[in-house]
C-alpha cells in the first residue's frame, strides 16, 4: 500500500487535483490550472462554463431570478465570476501587498531549522520561492542560489565557498 505525502496532497498529482486552501489561494490557482490543463483540453472549457449559472429577472414570474440561458452568457458574467472567487481567497490589493512583503521577509530570513534534514529545507525553501513567484514578486537566480546557499549549515561553507568567488 502506497502512502501519500503531505507535498503529494497539498499540490496534487498526475491523476489527483490539489487540496483547496483558502490562506494559499494564489499557488492553489496556479496548481489547479495546470492540473485542469493537463487532464484534457476539453475540460478547461467545461470548468470555465461551470456551474455557477447566471440569472435574470424573469418578465412572468414577478421578477424572480431565472436561469440565464448559456448562449446569453457574456464575458463580462465570466469576468464577474473570476473576479468574485479572486476577491474572495486572494483579498484586495492593500492585502496582496501585505502578503508580498510577509513572503519577502520570510525569504530574507530562511535558514535551517534544528535537527531538519537537507531534504526538508529544500523542500520548504523551493516551497517559499514558489510562492513568492506565485504572488509576482520577481527574483533574479543568483539571489534565489545565494540565499540558499546561506542558509546551509556552517558545515557546509568548505563547499559554499568556491561558489560564491
Amino acid at each position: 500500500m502506497t502512502t501519500i505525502s503531505k507535498h503529494d496532497t497539498e499540490n496534487g498529482t498526475l491523476n489527483k487535483p490539489p487540496m483547496f486552501t483558502p490562506d494559499d489561494y494564489d499557488t492553489w490557482k496556479v496548481w489547479m490550472e495546470c492540473f485542469i490543463r493537463n487532464q484534457d483540453f476539453k475540460f478547461e472549457k467545461l470548468v470555465l462554463e461551470g456551474p455557477f449559472i447566471p440569472t435574470v429577472a424573469a418578465a412572468r414570474a414577478g421578477g424572480a431570478p431565472v436561469p440565464k440561458d448559456p448562449s446569453l452568457y457574456s464575458d463580462e458574467d465570466y469576468k464577474k465570476m473570476e473576479n468574485s472567487l479572486q476577491q474572495k481567497y486572494e483579498g484586495s490589493d492593500d492585502v496582496k501587498e501585505n502578503k508580498k512583503d510577509m513572503l519577502k521577509q520570510k525569504f530574507e530570513n530562511f535558514c535551517q531549522e534544528n535537527n531538519e534534514k537537507m531534504a526538508s529545507q529544500d523542500l520548504r525553501y523551493f516551497q517559499l520561492v514558489d510562492e513568492l513567484t506565485a504572488a509576482g514578486v520577481k527574483m533574479e537566480n543568483k539571489d534565489v542560489i545565494r540565499l540558499f546557499l546561506r542558509s546551509l549549515p556552517h558545515a557546509w561553507n568548505i563547499f559554499i565557498l568556491p561558489y560564491e568567488e
